[in-house]
């Protein structure tokens, strides 16, 4: 059987990325950000707060490999302090909460060339472990968007790697079969979905 399909993961597959998710800076530049909307609160409760709203998310999920929802939880922080806030604002929050946590973030040596060569004989499609406003962002920033015709993410799913589903879904996305898929990713533990998927 010849193959049609690469499916690849993102993140320590195409893209060297390296984050500091929870250093107290980024939530006090993000309180500042607020503080210029109206929305007025106490910075040492801020992260707390957040980090609060990721543990729910997670302990409320049925899912066995749970995803969570940046933007909700956000969301959420925010409004428990009193203040319903808009997308547009939290697209801001998301890209300063992004753009500070970023420790290491580049593409790979060749992976533009290796990309470029199997897109003439194959249908490429992404599987990725990502928040929907950040990997849309990322991927177009470094010039990734170009080659891929299907994108399928743990984010607005709510259940990530290894889960076997996210790899069937994208199967369907890509109107693919599973035996003339390939999966390329970095991480045995969660790409082992896409065996069990076919």
């Amino acid at each position: 059987m010849k193959y049609k399909n690469i499916f690849f993961d993102l993140y320590g597959t195409l893209i060297d990325i390296k984050t500091d998710d929870y250093r107290p800076e980024i939530f006090y530049h993000i309180v500042n950000y607020l503080s210029y909307e109206g929305i007025r609160i106490e910075k040492e409760f801020f992260q707390p707060r957040f980090e609060e709203n990721i543990k729910h998310q997670l302990a409320i999920s049925v899912e066995k490999y749970p995803d969570v929802d940046i933007k909700k939880a956000f969301f959420e922080t925010i409004l428990s302090f009193g203040y319903n806030v808009c997308d547009y604002i939290l697209d801001t929050i998301m890209k300063i909460y992004r753009s500070l946590s970023l420790v290491e973030f580049k593409v790979f040596d060749d992976v533009h060339k290796v990309l470029s060569s199997l897109k003439k004989d194959f249908n490429l499609g992404l599987i990725s472990d990502a928040q929907t406003l950040f990997l849309y962002k990322e991927i177009g920033i470094l010039s990734l968007d170009s080659y891929f015709s299907n994108i399928t993410h743990s984010s607005v799913l709510g259940f990530r790697k290894p889960d076997e589903r996210i790899f069937k879904i994208a199967l369907d996305k890509h109107n693919a079969k599973a035996n003339e898929s390939i999966y390329i990713g970095d991480s045995i533990k969660r790409d082992i979905g896409s065996k069990k998927a076919g």
